[in-house]
């Protein structure tokens, strides 16, 4: 049940990224990727089951692995400056978010019986700690401008062949980098009780990695389908 869900919502977001560069280029692109990074920063709240894997995994795996297709989408057909702008523009949108919903749950609460519980469960699901913030936004940045590098030099080296290839070593690197990166952060160097660094390894960054690839792998065909999907005179 949980594979089939996580197979919709990537088909999900396969489709809402080709329309997106059908009908409104590298802006649709770029509201994409702040959409995606705002809905799995909220979805990883949840944790979910999948039959092949012991350890719960948490939901937003799978949306935010496809921000990594969109920046080779956008290097690939309109530029790394465009791939660049649209880590800036999440970023910025991601941010945003957070604040307006921080001062949200900051305003008095009305003790009224019909929306005290909602109420509480707000101020859960939109104060994240100040580790956890910080450790995701940073991850983002590095590794979505790790994969950003690593594509444009590949794509230099290759002299603009073999999309798929490197898509998909950009992706299964810099996906990598962004596992590490927050692992450590939120759980070793900013936590208050850092845990050690196998079970870092076998809890929080192996069985995370591993969907990351698989999704990786599954949108290696998406990068190159864009490229049909664009319009004659909307790309570079």
């Amino acid at each position: 049940m949980t594979e089939l869900l996580s197979l919709s919502t990537l088909i999900v977001c396969f489709v809402s990224i080709l329309i997106a560069v059908r009908y409104l280029g590298r802006e649709g692109l770029y509201v994409y990727s702040t959409v995606a990074v705002i809905v799995s920063n909220i979805q990883v709240l949840k944790l979910t089951k999948y039959s092949l894997i012991d350890d719960p995994v948490a939901l937003g795996t799978v949306m935010f692995s496809t921000t990594f297709a969109v920046d080779n989408i956008l290097n690939e057909y309109f530029g790394e400056k465009s791939a660049k702008r649209g880590v800036w523009i999440s970023f910025f949108g991601y941010l945003l978010f957070v604040i307006v919903m921080k001062i949200a749950v900051w305003h008095p609460q009305v003790h009224h019986p019909e929306c005290l519980n909602l109420c509480q469960e707000m101020s859960k699901l939109f104060s994240p700690t100040l580790v956890l913030f910080a450790s995701s936004l940073l991850s983002y940045m590095v590794s979505q401008f790790t994969d950003i590098f690593i594509f444009s030099k590949l794509k230099k080296i290759l002299k603009n062949r073999h999309v798929s290839y490197r898509s998909m070593i950009s992706m299964a690197l810099s996906t990598f980098v962004d596992n590490c990166v927050f692992s450590l952060l939120a759980w070793i160097i900013l936590a208050d009780n850092p845990i050690t660094l196998s079970s870092l390894w076998s809890t929080y960054i192996f069985v995370t990695y591993v969907i990351r690839l698989i999704v990786a792998v599954l949108c290696v065909p998406l990068v190159k389908l864009a490229g049909f999907f664009l319009k004659a005179d909307s790309h570079v």
